[in-house]
C-alpha cells in the first residue's frame, strides 16, 4: 500500500500531538516493511519526522509559519496527490476533497468545551466542526483514551465500534535520571531551584494554572517549612497572560516560567522535580503525567475525563498517583503538602508510577494503526 501522511499542522516546536505522530511514526515505520510511505511536512517541522528508513519518503513544503496558508494546501494541494491507498492525519484535519481511504486520529473533543477556552473563538469553531466532519468521513478513527472514545462518539455521533484505541506511551528515554552531570546542565540551563513542584504543558487557560497558583500559595501559607518552588514549564498559549497576573497578585513567592523545554532536557526536568502537578480540566489523555511517573516522579493530577485512566484506575483500581478535583484549591494544597511532607507515600508512589508508565508501549499503539491499514485493503 501507499500511504499518505498528514504532517503539515506541526511546527518547529512539537506538543501533545506532534509529539504523538512522531513516536507512533517511529514505531510503525519500523514494524511496517511492505508499506511506503510519503511524510507531507512542513519545512519547520521536517527535522522531527526525518527517520532514516527504506520505505519512507519526504514531501518537504515551504510554507509560512500562518494558520491560512497551512489550510490552504492542506484543502487545495494535498487533495491533488490521490495516488495514495489511504490518507493517514495523526492531528484531525483532513481535506475535505480527498476521495480515498481516511486513518484519522481525534485526541479529544477539547473544542467542544467552550468554557475551557483552548483555542480563540474562531478556531475554537473551526476545530469543533473539523473534529466532526473527521469522525463522521473518516474510515477508521484512532484515538488515545476510552474517555476519548466516548467523548469523540457523543459529539460526532459516530459508533463506538469505528473508534480504535491507540493510547501515548512515555518514550524510551523516559527513565528516572541519575547522572549527575545532566541534571546539573538541566539545573542550570532552566535556573531551578533546588527543590520544586513542576508543570509541564502549554501555558494555556484549559490547563488551570491560575488555579494551581492560587493552590500552591494556599499550601505554603499553611506549611510555611515546606521549600518546594513551583516550576511551570511549556511553550506559552493563548491566555497566558492570565497566569502572570495571577503570579502578580499572589501573596506568596517562588514562581519560576521557564518557557518551553527541549526534547532532550524532558527526563532530567522530570527527574529533578519533587513532585508533578497536572490540574488540567480536561485532558484527551495527559501525556506529562505519564513520561512523569516513567521517571520516577510522584504525580497528582485532575480526577477529571482521561486523567484517572492514566493514573490506572479503569484498569487496575490502584492509583499510581494522588487526584483531586479541579475546582478545590483546598484539596490541591493538602494533596501536595501530602506528597511532600510524606516520604513513604513519595517511595509507593515512585514505584506504582514506574510499574503503570510500564503498562503503554509506543509499539503496541503503532501496531494498531498498522491493523487499521490493512483492514481497509
Amino acid at each position: 500500500m501507499r500511504i499518505a501522511v498528514n504532517l503539515l499542522p506541526f511546527r518547529a516546536q512539537l506538543a501533545g500531538a506532534g509529539r504523538y505522530a512522531q513516536n507512533i511514526l517511529r514505531e510503525l515505520v519500523a514494524l511496517d516493511a511492505n508499506n511506503a510511505y510519503t511524510f507531507f511536512v512542513a519545512a519547520r517541522a521536517a527535522a522531527h519526522f526525518a527517520f532514516d528508513a527504506p520505505n519512507v519518503q519526504h514531501k518537504i513544503v515551504n510554507l509560512p509559519n500562518l494558520l491560512p496558508a497551512r489550510l490552504a494546501y492542506e484543502q487545495w494541494v494535498l487533495p491533488l496527490h490521490q495516488q495514495f491507498d489511504i490518507l493517514f492525519t495523526p492531528s484531525v484535519a483532513i481535506p475535505l476533497a480527498w476521495r480515498g481511504k481516511k486513518v484519522t486520529v481525534i485526541h479529544d473533543m477539547m473544542a467542544e468545551q467552550r468554557a475551557l477556552e483552548k483555542y480563540p473563538p474562531l478556531r475554537n469553531a473551526y476545530v469543533r466542526w473539523m473534529s466532526r466532519y473527521a469522525a463522521r468521513h473518516s474510515d477508521v478513527i484512532l484515538t488515545v483514551s476510552e474517555n476519548s472514545r466516548r467523548d469523540i462518539s457523543a459529539y460526532a455521533r459516530v459508533p463506538l465500534e469505528k473508534i480504535l484505541l491507540a493510547p501515548n506511551a512515555a518514550a524510551p528515554n523516559f527513565t528516572p535520571l541519575q547522572d549527575e552531570t545532566a541534571r546539573a546542565r538541566v539545573r542550570d540551563a532552566y535556573h531551578l531551584p533546588e527543590h520544586f513542584i513542576l508543570y509541564l504543558g502549554t501555558l494555556e487557560p484549559g490547563k488551570n494554572l491560575p488555579f494551581l497558583v492560587r493552590a500552591y500559595a494556599r499550601m505554603k501559607h499553611a506549611h510555611p517549612e515546606l521549600e518546594q518552588h513551583l516550576v511551570l514549564a511549556g511553550a506559552p498559549g493563548w491566555g497566558v497572560s492570565a497566569i502572570e497576573n495571577e503570579i502578580a497578585r499572589c501573596d506568596a513567592s517562588g514562581f519560576h516560567i521557564i518557557g518551553f523545554v527541549e526534547e532532550d532536557d524532558l527526563a532530567a526536568l522530570y527527574s529533578l522535580a519533587d513532585l508533578f502537578v497536572y490540574p488540567s480540566l480536561y485532558e484527551g489523555f495527559g501525556v506529562p503525567p505519564l513520561e512523569a511517573m516513567a521517571c520516577g516522579t510522584p504525580v497528582i493530577v485532575s480526577n477529571v475525563s482521561a486523567l484517572p485512566e492514566v493514573l490506572g484506575a479503569a484498569w487496575t483500581g490502584q492509583m499510581a498517583g494522588l487526584m483531586a478535583s479541579p475546582r478545590d484549591q483546598d484539596a490541591w494544597a493538602a494533596a501536595m503538602a501530602r506528597v511532600l511532607s510524606d516520604r513513604a507515600l513519595r517511595d509507593k508512589l515512585q514505584r506504582l508510577g514506574l510499574e503503570r508508565a510500564r503498562e503503554f508501549s509506543w509499539q503496541a499503539s503503532a501496531q494498531v494503526v498498522l491493523d487499521a491499514f490493512n483492514a481497509l485493503l
